[in-house]
């Protein structure tokens, strides 16, 4: 993907603006693979670094700019034909070209018939009126800081907190809930107090008003807004593989050349890797998993059902390893070097690479590495499937919705062959609807939480804060838009630009995922079969180890015995992570007696899941301290290197 950047400050006279962007720009070249341009003058900045992969559609400038309107934009459009015609433009334009044209005939409102992942912002000299805009399901990200009359934003969200006008702090709420178990960041907000995403399916304007920088916030489309209701069950299925399939075929003849995909044994993955296949698409497939001859196949292992996949197609899958390693050679350790970072890569990823707080899941990293060094440049995956389009449904869904016909017809399903079966169909009945009902509802926690490690003080601050509660299984819609995708897309965007390889999601086509939320509940719960309608609409094109998976297998890595540590590696380990935390920055939040007892107690295997919570909290606090440090370290060299 390509990378944008801006700074608007208004109240301020012209200071350093070149400076200013060249900081922003800095964390932004990894997403672009060829020009660059800055647009710098009075209170306004803008950067773009750009990536190409239409090369046919050429442009001559990258800051593009039309009746006293400069805009940076970040697309990749799947319904090219579509506006073209809608809008009379020229075949030539570029997707950023024909986006911000498209915005310049009809308004902002007129994104919700944009099928693409997209992001931009347009600044209109006129009116002094600068707009952020992002696409329907945030598969592009775009983080703002607005604060003191100073507008920022930028691709990568270190760019911002490089910035020395920026008031980088602490989000006290993120680090409650992330150290207690309650995770969900929902769509806006992030682990920095003054630092936010742009809304999906928005767009944004900051004006002045007065001596002040006023903010509004418009929604143009919305998820699941009109339930959909067709003729037959056929009808369903029908139109499920319909739009699947043509978010695929969109999405390949987007990107020329070789592609890759992520194979994981899962439906998702599986049914989109099968689709590419069949739509004679030369790809190259990748596991997360490592290679049987490293680690050899055990009972529920993913392998098989990718074994099977690639048997049935006739396609080779490239297996990772048991680890994820990072050298001097790297993609992401390159791009690094190239914008400053430093230090010695035995060390901490989180370190070497100033990872922000919310990057987990280094694998995508390893995907893209390898993806990229095969000659792809993109990556598509199954994310996004099972939170709304093959969607994992448990029965209370069907009451939930109002579907109770469905329902008892299920429940009673589930009961053939039972001795008093109307009886047991009642008991069936009563326990889903309050106790599983219950669970469902319930605040959610993950068991990694370790609130005790919280002082007192702070954790009661937050007592009366609601907790998200576990709409995945019951609740797709709200699940996705409280945010339940985003977190996957924020690290597949950030790793894969630094790897080498831009992700491509088909089950977020805004069409398809607005259609699955939309559907009768019940087309998921059927004949004894979860994700029903899923599986139906593929299963002639699925080997029956696939078709009949009720979850995803065991990856590879968890059937590998690994050599338990010692009681001196790991109290050794214990307190080399307690000193990379900054005692002063966490003083108010952290109760520093606790940490040091943990870092002193011998452990159990009772100990492990605690362990390994404390050891997640410590590095989310350390990568948010280094990523601070290092941030401004690098913006400050910038300023030198301009200033000599």
């Amino acid at each position: 993907m390509s990378g944008i950047c801006g700074m608007w400050a208004p109240f301020e006279e012209r200071v350093r603006r070149e400076q200013d962007i060249n900081r922003l720009m800095r964390w932004n070249k990894a997403y672009g693979n060829g020009a660059e341009e800055v647009y710098a003058d009075g209170n306004i900045c803008l950067g773009f670094c750009r990536e190409s992969f239409a090369e046919t559609n050429s442009r001559s400038a990258l800051i593009l700019k039309k009746n006293k309107k400069y805009a940076v934009i970040d697309a990749l459009i799947y319904n090219r034909e579509e506006l073209l015609d809608k809008g009379q433009f020229e075949e030539k334009l570029s997707d950023e070209e024909l986006l911000f044209d498209y915005i310049e005939k009809f308004g902002f409102g007129e994104l919700e018939n944009v099928n693409g992942d997209f992001c931009g912002a347009i600044y209109d000299e006129q009116e002094k009126v600068l707009t952020l805009f992002r696409d329907h399901m945030g598969v592009r990200p775009l983080f703002y800081y607005a604060r003191d009359g100073i507008v920022m934003f930028s691709t990568d969200i270190r760019g911002i907190a490089g910035m020395e006008q920026a008031e980088i702090s602490v989000n006290e709420q993120w680090l409650w809930a992330s150290t207690s178990g309650y995770g969900n960041m929902g769509l806006e907000n992030t682990e920095f107090a003054n630092i936010f995403c742009v809304k999906p399916a928005s767009y944004m304007t900051f004006s002045l008003h007065g001596s002040a920088v006023q903010t509004e916030k418009v929604s143009y489309w919305q998820l699941g807004k009109k339930k959909i209701r067709l003729s037959s069950e056929k009808a369903y299925i029908e139109k499920m593989r319909e739009l699947i399939t043509d978010s695929v075929r969109r999405r390949l003849a987007a990107v020329p050349g070789l592609v890759g995909a992520e194979l994981s044994g899962g439906l998702d993955s599986g049914v989109i890797d099968i689709l590419i296949h069949r739509l004679g698409r030369e790809c190259v497939y990748y596991s997360w998993s490592a290679s049987p001859e490293e680690i050899p196949f055990a009972e529920n292992d993913e392998r098989l059902v990718i074994q099977d996949i690639c048997e049935q197609e006739g396609i080779v899958c490239n297996y990772g390893k048991s680890t994820v390693e990072f050298n001097e050679e790297s993609n992401i350790t390159q791009n690094m070097r190239k914008i400053g970072a430093e230090g010695d890569i035995s060390e901490s990823a989180a370190k070497v690479l100033v990872l922000p707080p919310y990057i987990n899941t280094l694998q995508i990293s390893a995907t893209s590495e390898f993806v990229n060094r095969s000659g792809a440049r993109v990556v598509f995956t199954g994310h996004g499937g099972d939170e709304g389009v093959s969607h994992r449904c448990n029965a209370y869904e069907l009451f939930y919705h109002r579907e109770y016909l469905p329902y008892f017809k299920h429940m009673w399903s589930t009961t053939e062959g039972a001795k008093n079966r109307l009886k047991r169909m009642l008991s069936v009945c009563y326990r889903n609807l309050s106790v599983t009902a219950k669970e469902l509802k319930g605040y959610y926690q993950s068991g990694f939480g370790v609130k005790d490690l919280l002082r007192k003080d702070f954790y009661h601050k937050f007592d009366n804060v609601e907790r998200m509660s576990l709409k995945f299984a019951y609740d797709a819609r709200t699940y996705v838009e409280d945010g339940g995708s985003r977190n996957r897309l924020d690290v597949a965007a950030l790793l894969g630009a630094y790897s080498g390889a831009r992700y491509i999601m088909p089950y977020l086509d805004y069409r398809v995922i607005d259609y699955a939320v939309s559907i009768p509940r019940h087309m998921y719960l059927k004949n004894k079969k979860n994700r029903y309608i899923f599986r139906e609409a593929f299963k002639d094109i699925m080997p029956e180890s696939l078709y009949v998976l009720d979850r995803k297998s065991s990856p590879s890595w968890s059937n590998l015995v690994r050599e338990a540590k010692s009681e001196e590696e790991l109290l050794e380990q214990k307190r080399k992570v307690l000193n990379m935390l900054d005692r002063e920055l966490w003083a108010e939040y952290l109760d520093w007696d606790v940490m040091e007892r943990w870092a002193q107690q011998k452990s159990s295997e009772e100990d492990e899941m605690r362990n390994q919570g404390v050891f997640m909290c410590i590095s989310n606090c350390f990568r948010f301290q280094n990523m601070v440090r290092e941030a401004r370290r690098m913006g400050r060299d910038v300023s030198c290197e301009k200033d000599g």
